[in-house]
Order: structure tokens, then C-alpha cells, then sequence
């Protein structure tokens, strides 16, 4: 086989012992989050600090009633030589539990900021709280000089409510830690680019500037202005509601005063001149998918993106999820991302079908080429689209035929790949079978990819699903076929000076116990990774107590 697998116990000291896996990475917990908590925020700086928050604790994702609240913070004293920790006793599951040092909180969902608004809270164009986010995901550290630095903070919604925010934390170093000052603190003004939906996790760039990602859960926008989406039943149909999508189009309605245009969510979005007031730029030649981050290639301008959606999620009728793509963009110029090339990964897989050991072959196709202003110019054709508009069978938005013809070449411009990427990848002959794509980090050339969960798509068992239909196809295995993993796994990529990926090999695959549960030695359900500048890779869980005890952060090298 090409790659080695991660072993634990007997079998892996077994195995050192006489050097058959000398080159087996290394497992170290490194932290733990409170009970139903998710670790998010996963962020480093110059210094090699580590950053990291404590989102939705017990599994609240918004702040209300007796919600346990989420944190922000970082750990003083960072020791990526630390041995592994133990998981802690019952009585200490409440709080951020650390391997070295000491975990300093900045702050928790619902303190008042300086600005007089609430940390996490989402306010609407007029100004106005709609609620609290428990949700925080992203964290970007921008520094304003040796002990100063501004905290970005992306704040995911509340569940299905997609409308999301973005905290920016004063923070200055004292007595050698870092502290947050409160009062000097405030949520931003998203009303410049209508709000962002879903806010994941993110980057900063190697020019400095935080990029957060919509993680926009939206594969079918023909139902966006459907009337069910906004009528007085506000419950999702797996709950015996008659919404057909999760995240809800009336929710952004709410944020705007009116009818929201789908085609301006589900983009990274940059935050321009960091270190003053920040302005936000929506970066639509990055394509229009549920962004879960980027990784930037040392050449500034080639990025691989995550899509993070999973086809167990879709309305039987209106096929409103499916499996993931892998992105690439390649921009016109270093360091600008106004301008490039989208392109969408091609999987071919190893002629085995154990997730441990199976590996990809990886071609581009490219989707096409646009700029920021044309991109603009056609979102705009689709503001003012109302309910009433809607009828069954129909879209008013980019059509699969309009999709279809493009991918024929008869299309009059290159809308359907900016607008309908994954659509459009599916209809080119991508592979949109990952399974919950998840985080996606590199140092230099290195480039790691997590999915959390190796299932649905990726299984061997399942089935191939049309991309417009919906239809499933139980004789075809599809480009992505493996025996389930449904603790799943981070990949690695190695490329040359173009920074082209190739071939993607596992690296750190999760281990399934017979009760369902997952291997407590090993990562389970990978979400935000982190390549850090020592070689390291840090691996956050999204697992839940079905799968882990507590969720975990874990230290790979």
C-alpha cells in the first residue's frame, strides 16, 4: 500500500518496535472541552501561540435560558512537548482542560462589550439583537504591535438560524499573558455586504488579513423563495415541520427588513486594513459553496477550500443537500483574491476499499475564470426575487439547465460556476461525494484535509446520487467508494513548486468500536485542523458524547 495507517496499542508498539512504522505520526491529546462543546477557533500566531474556543457547550448553540456559555480564548504556555493528558475526572468536565500551560479566557458568549452590545450577539441592519450566537468558530489574531492585537471572532448563527457575526477583541499582553480589555471591544456592522450566513472557520492570510468562511448550507437555491421557507411553520421537516431546508431563508429576511438574494451568501470573506476599523469584502471569484476555510499556498495565490455539506441532510423531494467538493482557486495576482480561476477535484481511488490505507489520484478541471465586478454584476439580476415569484418546477435563480449548458460550453457566460459551484463541479465531472469536508490547513508545500466522517457518499454501500435529481443509483459505487468510517479522517498532500495537488493519502483515519463509539486513542470526527509553522498538526474534534466522552484537541507529529 502507499500509506501507513495510524495504529494504536499492542499491534503499534509492536510494530516500532521493529521499525515497521518508524514513520507513523504521533498522537498527543493536548486539550479537552467541557461537555457538549465543540473545539473551534483553532488560530496561532507569530510567536506560536495557540488560540482556540469552547463552542456550544452542551450542545447549545444559542445563549438563552440556562445555556452553559461558550469561550474564547488561549493557552499561556503552549508546550507542543508535552506528554498526552488523561481525559479529566467527572467533576472538572465544565471548563477548557489543557495538557501544558494554562487556558486564559477572553471572554463568554453574552458579556457586554465597550460598544454596549453582547459578545456573540447578532444584530440586525437597523441595529437591533436578534439573538445570541454560542457558536463561536473562527479566530483571527491580528497584531497591533509588540503586547497589542485585535481578535477576530466569526460567530456561526444559532442553529438554523444562518445569520451570524463578528467580534473583534481587544487584546493586550500583561504580565506576559495575553488579556482581553472588554471595554475597547465590539461586534462589527455587517450590513455593508447584507450579512454574513453561517460563518465557520477561517484563516489569516499571509498578508495579514483575516478570511472567514460562509459555511452556507444551500445546495438547491431553486427553494430559497419557496413559500414553505417562509411561512408561519417554522419547524425543519425532520422535526415535523414542512420547512424543506435547514437553514432558513426567512432568517436572513429577518436580518435585512426583506427578501434576501441567495446568491449573496456562501463566499470567504476578507477583512481589508485589519488593524483600524476592518472592512469586509465578500470574495466572490472564490466561488459560491459552504466554505469551511482555505489554505494558502506560499505562492499567495493558489488556495484549496473545503465544502462542507453531507448528502444525509437532504429533503427526499428537493434534494436540497449532497456530498462535497474540493476547491482550488487560483488568483491572478499574489495576494489579491478579486480575480482568478475555480477549479474542482477529480478523485480516483486506490484499488482498495479499507479507509486506513486507501488513497486518491487527483485531477482539475477547471470550472472557469471571473473577476469581483462581473460576478456582481449578475448576483444583482437576482435582487428583488419574492415569494410570490416562485413556482413549482421552476427556479428563479440559475437553473440546472443554465448549468447544464455551461457545462456543454453553450452557456452565454460563466455565471452557473461562480453561483453554482458545487452544481456546476458535479455537472463537469468533479467528485462531489466527500462527507462532511471539513478543515483544510498547510505548511508550505504540505497540505492536510480533514473529512468528519467517511459515510453516506463515501461508502461503498450507498449508492451514487444525480447531482440534479437527486435519483440514486445503488449498482454505481461511485469515484469515492471505502467501507464506512463514520469516525473519520485528515489526508495529506505533498506538492511540488506549482503547488498542485496530485494525490491525497490518509494520514490520521478514525477507528469505529463495535458499540459505535470511537477509538479514545485516536482523533475522532476532524473539523478545525491546524498545520503550525513547528510541522505539527493540531486536529479538533466535532464528535459528541456518542463518539467521544469530551471532545478533544490532539497534537499530531
Amino acid at each position: 500500500m502507499r500509506s501507513k495507517a495510524i495504529l494504536t496499542g499492542v499491534a503499534l508498539g509492536a510494530m516500532l518496535a521493529t521499525g515497521a512504522l518508524a514513520d507513523a505520526p504521533t498522537l498527543v491529546r493536548v486539550a479537552t472541552m467541557p461537555e457538549g462543546a465543540e473545539v473551534t477557533g483553532l488560530a496561532s500566531n507569530a510567536e506560536g501561540e495557540l488560540f482556540l474556543n469552547a463552542q456550544h457547550p452542551g450542545g447549545k448553540n444559542t445563549l438563552k435560558g440556562d445555556a452553559p456559555t461558550a469561550t474564547l480564548g488561549y493557552v499561556a504556555g503552549y508546550d507542543p512537548s508535552t506528554a498526552s493528558m488523561e481525559l479529566p475526572p467527572e467533576d472538572a468536565r465544565g471548563m477548557v482542560q489543557v495538557a501544558s500551560g494554562e487556558y486564559v479566557t477572553f471572554g463568554k458568549a453574552g458579556d457586554t462589550l465597550g460598544s454596549g452590545q453582547v459578545l456573540g450577539g447578532v444584530y440586525d441592519v437597523s441595529g437591533q439583537l436578534m439573538y445570541v450566537s454560542n457558536a463561536p468558530d473562527f479566530n483571527g489574531f491580528v497584531p497591533t504591535g509588540d503586547d497589542s492585537a485585535w481578535l477576530y471572532t466569526g460567530w456561526e448563527g444559532a442553529g438554523r438560524e444562518g445569520a451570524s457575526a463578528v467580534s473583534k477583541i481587544k487584546l493586550m499582553r500583561q504580565g506576559g499573558k495575553w488579556q482581553a480589555d472588554l471595554k475597547q471591544s465590539n461586534m462589527m456592522d455587517l450590513s455593508p455586504v447584507d450579512g454574513l450566513s453561517v460563518l465557520c472557520s477561517g484563516t489569516v492570510t499571509p498578508w495579514g488579513t483575516p478570511l472567514m468562511a460562509e459555511e452556507y448550507f444551500f445546495y438547491n437555491t431553486a427553494v430559497w423563495n419557496h413559500p414553505r421557507n417562509h411561512d408561519e411553520d417554522e419547524k425543519a421537516s425532520f422535526r415535523g415541520g414542512n420547512d424543506i431546508t435547514y437553514i432558513k431563508p426567512k432568517n436572513m429576511a429577518r436580518y435585512l427588513g426583506k427578501m434576501g438574494n441567495p446568491y449573496r451568501y456562501g463566499y470567504l470573506v476578507e477583512v481589508l486594513e485589519p488593524e483600524g476599523e476592518g472592512t469586509l469584502v465578500k470574495r466572490y471569484a472564490t466561488g459560491r459553496l459552504s466554505h469551511e476555510t482555505a489554505a494558502i499556498m506560499p505562492d499567495n495565490r493558489t488556495l484549496y477550500m473545503s465544502d462542507d455539506d453531507s448528502a444525509a441532510y437532504a429533503h427526499k423531494e428537493y434534494n436540497t443537500a449532497s456530498g462535497g467538493v474540493l476547491f482550488k482557486f487560483v488568483a491572478d495576482k499574489p495576494g489579491d483574491l478579486s480575480s482568478g480561476a475555480l477549479y474542482a477535484a477529480k478523485m480516483t481511488q486506490d484499488g482498495t476499499d479499507d479507509p486506513q490505507v486507501a488513497g486518491f489520484d487527483v485531477e482539475w478541471i477547471e470550472l472557469g475564470h471571473a473577476s469581483e465586478a462581473e460576478i456582481a454584476a449578475w448576483i444583482a439580476e437576482y435582487d428583488g426575487i419574492e415569494v410570490r415569484d416562485y413556482v413549482e418546477g421552476q427556479s428563479n435563480y440559475v437553473s440546472d439547465a443554465e448549468i447544464r449548458a455551461y457545462a456543454l460550453g453553450t452557456a452565454k457566460d460563466a455565471r452557473a460556476a461562480f453561483l453554482e459551484s458545487r452544481r456546476t463541479a458535479a455537472a463537469m465531472g468533479a467528485t462531489n461525494e466527500w462527507d462532511k469536508l471539513e478543515g483544510v490547513t498547510n505548511r508550505g508545500n504540505v497540505v492536510y484535509v480533514a473529512a468528519s466522517a467517511l459515510k453516506y457518499t463515501m461508502d461503498k454501500g450507498w449508492g451514487h446520487k444525480d447531482w440534479s435529481t437527486g435519483a440514486m443509483d445503488e449498482g454505481d459505487q461511485g469515484a469515492i467508494a471505502l467501507v464506512a468510517e463514520g469516525c473519520g479522517g485528515t489526508y495529506r498532500a505533498v506538492t511540488g513548486e506549482d503547488y498542485n495537488i496530485t494525490r491525497l493519502e490518509p494520514y490520521v483515519i478514525g477507528m469505529t468500536n463495535d458499540d459505535g463509539s470511537c477509538d479514545a486513542d485516536r482523533p475522532a470526527n476532524p473539523d478545525n485542523i491546524l498545520a503550525m509553522a513547528d510541522g505539527t498538526l493540531l486536529i479538533g474534534e466535532d464528535a459528541g458524547k456518542k463518539r467521544h466522552e469530551l471532545d478533544m484537541l490532539w497534537l499530531v507529529k
